[in-house]
């Protein structure tokens, strides 16, 4: 009798289990300032806000409701601004860098998967790779000078960790609105074709907003968009 309650007991925790685990798909827009760190080869340049935008779609694994690993697809712009003066003369230096980046790592869910709203944290690395953006100075006459990024760059190729901290809420069953303050370090030292430039690593930090869904949950939409057309 016993052993009967007990096989039982470990049937019904295996098929919870199950049910906590499947795929989920994520959209992610992101807003915030980037720079760079270790090209500021002069007092004369200031740190200027520079924006940065992110978006793209990742595919997470949940091993339960509290832990998954993912994968995904951005694009990314992002770089640094310099403010940069010579005696009354102002200018400015800006760097734009384009990247496709693919970020893997895992998110930690916390609480009760019945709550509405749950804390959540990231963490991981994020491989860019370099397909555009500009460099250029102007100076107080609005004197232009500048070249594609890919041009002057000899480093195609970033990589960096990755941190996220926020939280999710519920909005039905299996569809999530996620909202994050995520930071990106970079880890590989960019060097240029130009002689004489200093290198650099790239650093990040924004606001996101997205979404996700689970397999289970399109399925039920899927369903019943099927039943409503056949009615």
């Amino acid at each position: 009798m016993k052993f009967s309650y007990i096989t039982i007991g470990l049937l019904s925790m295996s098929l919870a289990s199950q049910a906590q685990q499947g795929w989920a798909v994520s959209d992610k827009v992101m807003i915030g300032h980037s720079w760079t760190v270790g090209n500021r080869s002069s007092e004369n340049m200031k740190y200027a806000f520079h924006p940065t935008v992110q978006f793209g779609r990742s595919a997470l694994y949940n091993f339960s409701d509290n832990v998954g690993i993912g994968l995904g697809t951005f694009f990314s712009t992002e770089g640094g601004r310099f403010k940069v003066t010579s005696g009354s003369e102002e200018g400015k230096a800006e760097q734009r860098m384009n990247y496709i980046r693919v970020p893997l790592g895992a998110m930690f869910t916390f609480g009760d998967p019945a709550n509405k709203v749950r804390p959540r944290l990231g963490i991981g690395g994020s491989v860019g790779f370099l397909v555009g953006g500009k460099t250029y100075l102007i100076n107080n006459e609005d004197a232009f000078a500048g070249s594609k990024t890919t041009k002057i760059m000899s480093t195609k190729v970033d990589a960096g960790a990755n941190a996220s901290l926020g939280f999710s809420v519920r909005v039905a069953d299996g569809f999530l609105i996620n909202h994050d303050v995520n930071y990106y370090h970079g880890l590989v030292e960019n060097k240029y074709d130009v002689a004489g430039l200093p290198s650099f690593t790239n650093r990040n930090i924004g606001l996101s907003m997205g979404f996700s869904i689970t397999g289970e949950a399109m399925k039920k939409w899927k369903g019943k968009m099927k039943g409503m057309h056949h009615n």
